[in-house]
């Protein structure tokens, strides 16, 4: 982790969402998600403190196209030419900075972001679907779909050693939270279909896009969520 804001152990500015990096062997290093952008030099300093250079870091892979995850994609991809990774339906929002479709205007109308907060433009170099692999040196990451809480959300899936590790984003989180919005494109009866497929995967490790990550067990953590929806109540919101 290299990255992590106030609802996480506050390692960079206070709007980054949890950013980890992924040794995958070979010199090959992808980057998970990207931070709110207001001081992506904090993450860099991280990264550097681990012993790698941003610079070795080839992809830069987002969960979805909110702020706290994507708004610092592009100063990773113009200062260290990572190659930026979306799901294929929020390509083009994360192209043009399209603040409407990433619910950054109404965040910022509801004060969660200050009044001057800039989605900047980032070029893609790749779109993936569900299922798709991700090759980073030795490992691969299988793409997972798990909209609700955001349109194009996607998850990763590393298979590594006999477990399964998934960097979730905010598809859920520890102790069984999740995160709804009053935002257009938070939808519940699609985030109950995605705890319902992450309950079938039996999933071993955890790091999500805010809070404590989970090394063992996580499936216990997804299975409280899936619960709630099952019985038609809602998982309690980060």
């Amino acid at each position: 982790m290299v990255g992590s804001g106030k609802y996480g152990i506050q390692l960079s500015d206070p709007m980054d969402c949890n950013v980890y990096v992924l040794d995958g062997g070979n010199g090959e290093y992808a980057l998970i998600d990207a931070g709110g952008g207001l001081e992506p030099e904090r993450i860099a300093a991280n990264i550097e403190r681990i012993g790698i250079s941003p610079a070795q870091i080839r992809y830069l892979l987002l969960t979805h196209g909110h702020g706290d995850h994507a708004a610092g994609a592009a100063y990773f991809h113009r200062e260290y030419g990572m190659q930026v990774v979306t799901s294929k339906e929020i390509m083009p929002w994360i192209e043009r900075g399209d603040r409407d479709k990433v619910s950054i205007t109404a965040a910022v109308r509801a004060g969660v972001y200050p009044m001057d907060y800039e989605f900047p433009p980032c070029p893609v170099a790749r779109d993936v679907r569900d299922n798709e692999e991700i090759v980073i040196g030795n490992a691969v990451l299988k793409v997972i779909d798990t909209p609700g809480h955001a349109r194009g959300h996607i998850a990763f899936l590393l298979e590594r050693d006999g477990k399964k590790q998934l960097f979730g984003g905010d598809s859920v989180f520890a102790g069984g939270k999740v995160v709804i919005q009053n935002v257009w494109d938070c939808i519940i009866p699609e985030y109950a279909d995605t705890l319902a497929k992450l309950h079938k995967l039996g999933i071993d490790s955890l790091f999500p896009g805010h809070g404590a990550f989970v090394l063992t067990e996580a499936w216990k953590h997804i299975d409280k969520a899936h619960v709630c929806f099952e019985r038609l109540d809602v998982p309690p919101n980060l």
